[in-house]
């Protein structure tokens, strides 16, 4: 299944975990390890943020480092992408090797490696962000 038909089926279910005046606001999609798929997803209600880690299976993650594997990586991805000017026309999976790839297509590597390393509290601050306002329960 193509990640655009993957997005909007967990589309469909993350919009059901919806509160009143809340609205689903983007869904990354990511692979923290190989063969696990897991999308984030972040709601917004005026300024409060809430999130939701979705299995492959639309269903909840309440693995505790799972869901900070998956937040990391997407963290990561969002901003080399940023650093990278990287097109955003098409839906991607973030990954660990499409972080290296972003890294060695970075036209400026010892920028972009800078970048990635001072990113680590950006990473750390929406980590706890996310176990703070988290929708599910956490073990």
């Amino acid at each position: 299944m193509a990640v655009d038909q993957e997005l909007r089926r967990i589309a469909e279910v993350a919009v059901t975990y919806c509160r009143d005046g809340e609205e689903l606001a983007g869904i990354v999609p990511a692979e923290p390890a190989a063969g696990v798929r897991v999308y984030l997803c972040a709601y917004r209600d005026g300024e409060e943020t809430s999130w939701l880690v979705l299995g492959a299976d639309a269903s909840p993650v309440e693995d505790r480092s799972l869901v900070r594997d998956a937040v990391s990586i997407a963290a990561l991805y969002e901003l080399a992408g940023e650093v990278a000017d990287e097109d955003e026309g098409e839906a991607r999976v973030a990954t660990p090797a499409l972080l290296d790839s972003l890294a060695a297509a970075a036209e400026d590597r010892a920028a972009f490696v800078q970048a990635m390393k001072q990113a680590t509290g950006t990473v750390d601050e929406l980590l706890r962000d996310v176990e703070r306002g988290y929708k599910g329960r956490l073990s």
